[in-house]
């Protein structure tokens, strides 16, 4: 499956994965696969989403919960 991030087009061959990433917020999904995918810091992420390093963490750590969580429901 396939994600747009900032004109970007990142691929998620993995369907469980990328069903559970297709689940989060726009916000947490960019944040998610900005870090993941693309290799971006989490400076480089809070200036493109225009919020703190700090928040760039929270977000991405609360987002990374909640994609565990969809899976253990699925299994």
């Amino acid at each position: 499956a396939a994600s747009d991030v900032y004109k970007r087009q990142i691929y998620v061959y993995d369907d469980e994965l990328a069903k559970v990433i297709k689940q989060l917020s726009d916000r947490y999904r960019e944040n998610v696969l900005m870090y993941y995918f693309l290799d971006m810091s989490d400076t480089e992420i809070a200036k493109l989403q225009n919020i703190s390093r700090s928040g760039v963490f929270q977000n991405r750590h609360y987002a990374l919960k909640q994609m565990k969580k969809s899976l253990e429901e699925e299994n």
